[in-house]
């Protein structure tokens, strides 16, 4: 299953930097949810298919062009951790970034249900199960 889960991971990610959010949505349970509490000053809590579509489509307002680019991923059997490069182009500004986020993933059925987003490597190793 290790390997399955990092290709579906891995699948999931191409399909919403295609902007195929429908394909990234099959590699999700219905009832996903996206914590962004740890990341965001005003971070929320997105709840199910429509609820990460509102998440992202903040994003792309914000963002413009957003690219989610995985440098890291660890299984550890019901639970992904991953590190992730962001890059960015300002909607407004034009403006490039890139800023590095944290990911636990927690699969039921080989789907992700809750994800959680860290900027703490540590603290996101430590929700895997993974503590250094």
């Amino acid at each position: 299953m290790s390997q399955e889960n990092v290709e579906e991971f891995r699948r999931v990610q191409a399909a919403y930097n295609e902007g195929d959010w429908d394909a990234a949505l099959r590699g999700m349970d219905p009832n996903v949810v996206f914590d962004v509490t740890r990341v965001a000053p005003d971070g929320e809590v997105y709840r199910g298919y429509e609820g990460v579509k509102t998440f992202w489509r903040m994003l792309r307002d914000v963002f413009g062009e957003l690219r989610n680019e995985p440098e890291e991923v660890l299984d550890n059997g019901d639970r992904l951790f991953t590190r992730i490069r962001l890059r960015s182009t300002g909607q407004t500004s034009g403006a490039n970034t890139e800023d590095v986020m944290y990911q636990v993933i927690t699969l039921h059925n080989g789907r992700a249900i809750p994800v959680a987003f860290f900027r703490d490597r540590a603290e996101a190793l430590e929700a895997a199960g993974l503590s250094e």
